[in-house]
């Protein structure tokens, strides 16, 4: 399951076990596997916990009845012909650069088992809700993809900010790396619900010279050799060198200045937004921009001060609107992502990063087509709905996929989550077909889908 670390102490540098062990097996990424010509150097992925309204925010049917359309409008963008609802007014100017995915679907009417495959691209076993954590589970999918990457880096290659996404204070499975082993788990990097970054302490001890380091670093591989008896698995077979990233990663001032946030100027911290999203996703940027791979940042564990109509706050999965739907999305939660999304695309943009930078948008599933009764709202519905993708060369302004006249199924062009992964890992130049070895020494393939090829035509 995944490691649950102190605030600001994710490495002391100055313990023997800190420095070569903890970071050292998150650095352990050279399996050896097929891989195509890739579109993108990384990946940003942004998860919106609960299942956003695809009928309400970009697959409007403003002909439909009203107790189909809602009370949100259409409104023009950057795309001709295409609209998107009247409360996302600054990413309705970014539409040029975002690619509209509206047929995907799967048959999974519970959070647990839908976020399970939305993230790892596989089924669970289950399709009922109050799943736990288990040695079984399959990797999410970025912790598949840093088992499997080749590429050299100096940052954590696969991160997760700001924190876990739970339900009822169960952690959702499918966020880890799981079958893989507790090494290949996402770096996790802590924004607080005040928007607040929890760097990871990287600094030395000022006590500790960089000499006495490389000595420590000594003492680390002749106790490994003394294990070496124990071990005999490949991610276990280059530790030297992983313990020289870890060290490296350790003296690279690059590496303080990735997780300082407070070198952005206030007026890019404004844009992306004062809250705990913005300033997530504003992070994930900077670790991207530095050289992380894989960064996933989930919209979740929400402390907030409005109720959900009977005088409940809400805790968990903010997107899942099931009771006053329409005021909290408009008041609370499209402000948010409307601001967030649409300062990444246009940051990323003008520094050069979306065309190498594969960005992903999306939830579990979509809600229901009709409002329900009698909290004026929408339910759990996973057999249509809406996620976006920018950069990596994607032709921006693009619709793929087409639903009926009530945006309840998918009438072209289906696209199933394990779809979706396999896009991703053939983006970042990983064929989905990959085997990586697990754990107890069996393979996992990475994806069972087919990549979309048609998104970027």
């Amino acid at each position: 399951m995944l490691a649950v670390l102190p605030r600001r102490r994710f490495l002391q540098v100055g313990s023997l076990g800190g420095t070569g062990l903890s970071l050292a097996s998150h650095l352990r990424a050279e399996a050896a596997s097929p891989s195509s010509r890739p579109r993108a150097k990384s990946c940003l992925l942004i998860y919106l916990d609960g299942g956003p309204s695809h009928i309400d925010l970009f697959d409007m049917k403003p002909e439909a009845p009203a107790e189909v359309r809602g009370p949100f409008l259409p409104i023009a963008t950057t795309v001709a012909g295409t609209t998107v609802c009247e409360h996302m007014p600054l990413l309705a100017r970014q539409m040029h650069r975002l690619v509209q995915v509206r047929s995907v679907r799967h048959e999974e009417l519970v959070h647990d088992p839908a976020v399970y495959q939305t993230l790892t691209g596989y089924k669970h076993v289950s399709n009922a809700g109050g799943l736990k954590v288990e040695e079984t589970d399959l990797p999410q999918m970025g912790c598949a993809f840093g088992r499997a990457d080749q590429a050299r880096v100096v940052l954590p290659r696969v991160v997760q900010i700001p924190q876990t996404m739970t339900m009822e204070k169960r952690i959702l499975p499918g966020q880890s790396g799981g079958i893989l082993g507790p090494a290949w788990d996402p770096f996790p990097v802590e924004v607080t619900h005040a928007g607040e970054t929890l760097a990871p302490d990287f600094d030395r001890p000022s006590d500790v010279s960089l000499e006495r380091l490389g000595r420590r670093s000594s003492l680390l591989r002749q106790y490994d050799r003394e294990l070496s008896h124990l071990t005999a698995t490949s991610s276990t077979a280059q530790l030297d060198v992983y313990q020289q990233q870890a060290l490296a990663i350790v003296s690279a001032p690059s590496m303080q200045q990735a997780f300082d946030v407070s070198r952005e100027s206030p007026a890019t911290h404004a844009a992306y937004g004062l809250h705990r999203h913005g300033q997530s996703v504003l992070l994930a940027r900077r670790l991207i921009e530095a050289g992380s791979r894989f960064v996933t940042v989930y919209w979740g564990n929400e402390e907030q001060d409005w109720a959900d109509g009977r005088g409940a706050k809400l805790a968990n999965n903010p997107w899942d609107t099931h009771r006053n739907h329409f005021p909290l999305v408009r008041d609370s939660l499209l402000p948010r992502a409307d601001q967030t999304l649409s300062a990444l695309l246009a940051d990323m943009a003008e520094r050069g990063l979306l065309d190498e930078t594969l960005v992903v948008w999306m939830g579990e599933f979509g809600r229901t087509p009709k409002v329900t009764r009698p909290w004026a709202s929408r339910d759990h519905w996973p057999f249509a709905y809406t996620i976006l993708m920018a950069g990596a060369g994607l032709p921006g302004g693009k619709v793929f996929g087409r639903t009926d006249r009530q945006a309840a199924f998918v009438e072209e062009d289906p696209v199933s989550p394990a779809d979706v992964t396999a896009t991703i890992f053939e983006a970042l130049g990983v064929s989905p077909a990959t085997l990586v070895p697990t754990a107890d020494g069996r393979t996992h393939r990475l994806s069972e889908g087919r990549a979309v090829h048609e998104l970027w035509s």
